[in-house]
């Protein structure tokens, strides 16, 4: 096994002492954690940036999608 940091080693040791359905979740959570650090952050485009921007400020004025909306998206896309 590969050399460890001492945080890990005691994050490890503090998961032990939780039930064994909390370590799963722990477990999973630390896999989800390795796999982010794993990977380069996206790159956006200039366009992709100016429509998430814009899509943010939308929905910090209230303006979301209604029920029906969603609905809709979620049939369209056979989800």
């Amino acid at each position: 096994m590969s050399q460890i940091s001492k945080r890990l080693e005691q994050a490890i040791d503090a998961a032990r002492a939780l039930p064994l359905n909390q370590q799963d979740l722990v477990a999973v959570e630390m896999i989800e954690r390795v796999r982010a650090l794993s990977h380069p952050p996206t790159s956006l485009t200039e366009l992709e940036r100016a429509e998430l921007e814009a899509e943010l400020a939308a929905a910090r004025r209230g303006e979301l999608a209604t029920d029906e909306e969603v609905v809709a998206m979620y049939a369209k896309h056979g989800l």
